[in-house]
């Protein structure tokens, strides 16, 4: 029994595509704000933080994956679940972190992150924890449609970033379930380039067959921009507080040998990815 813990957004829907073609049976334990499901898990109500709905979920669980939320109460009840896995009867856990992820982190996403990390370790249990660049899946939140054409919104100056397709996060923890790696891991991912948004918006522009413009703005715009997306005010801190640590460069993304390695092919580039979710990401405009 595989049970996965995670919200239900672009970048969890990608990766748990990857890990439903998997053969065994499958839980989804809805965390955050999450209230639907993933296709292929059979849904457990209540949520990661109902006490009782955790230990539901563990029950005869062999393999627990963790994907955190924006969320810092979601954290702690990942957390919870963590530690509650080993007693369960769990035998190993895979966690979906993020590079820069440390429980002592001046950032808050990056510190509830390592919180979740630091539980994982501490359950004595084999692990792999796959610390992952930023992704491509969420450069939905920043494509907006005005009057003058498309564009692409945010906060970045002209930083680029080795932006990671989540389905290759997806693809990496499908091989450690499949061939029930037992060796402990602790790794990065990222994407195979740097890429700064001017980039990001021609190949987008390529993709959709028009002209996209990159405009940059200051964080309290971004902020605006993540509230009208229905992000909570703790959200929308812990995201444009994450985005300024990535555009001042405290954080160095990377891919380690050993990710590369389980992939087994090349990973998948910006280009790629707008060719596959160019509708998707017109109507997310």
């Amino acid at each position: 029994m595989l049970v996965l813990t995670a919200g239900t957004g672009r970048v969890v829907q990608a990766i748990a595509r990857e890990l439903a073609a998997l053969p065994e049976p499958k839980r989804f334990l809805p965390a955050g704000s999450a209230r639907g499901s993933v296709p292929g898990f059979e849904v457990v109500r209540g949520g990661v933080a109902d006490a009782a709905a955790r230990a539901r979920a563990l029950e005869g669980a062999h393999t627990l994956v963790i994907l955190p939320t924006f969320d810092p109460r979601a954290t702690e009840a990942q957390a919870a679940l963590a530690r509650a896995a080993a007693p369960a009867g769990v035998r190993r856990i895979l966690l979906g972190s993020l590079i820069g992820a440390d429980a002592r982190s001046p950032v808050c996403l990056l510190r509830w992150v390592g919180l979740i990390e630091r539980e994982v370790l501490a359950s004595g249990l084999p692990h792999s924890i796959l610390r992952a660049a930023p992704f491509m899946q969420n450069l939905a939140l920043f494509t907006r449609r005005y009057d003058s054409g498309l564009a692409v919104v945010g906060p970045f100056r002209d930083v680029g970033f080795p932006w990671l397709d989540a389905a290759d996060v997806g693809a990496v923890l499908a091989r450690l379930i499949e061939t029930e790696a037992a060796e402990n891991l602790v790794c990065q991912i990222s994407g195979p380039e740097n890429v700064n948004f001017e980039t990001v918006a021609r190949l987008l522009g390529d993709a959709v067959g028009e002209a996209v413009r990159y405009v940059d703005v200051c964080l309290p715009e971004a902020q605006g921009l993540l509230e009208a997306n229905g992000f909570s005010a703790v959200q929308v801190r812990a995201l444009t507080e994450y985005w300024d640590y990535l555009v001042s460069g405290f954080v160095k993304p990377a891919c380690c040998e050993t990710a590369a390695q389980l992939l087994g092919r090349p990973p998948r580039s910006l280009t790629q990815h707008f060719a596959a979710h160019a509708g998707e990401l017109r109507a997310a405009a």
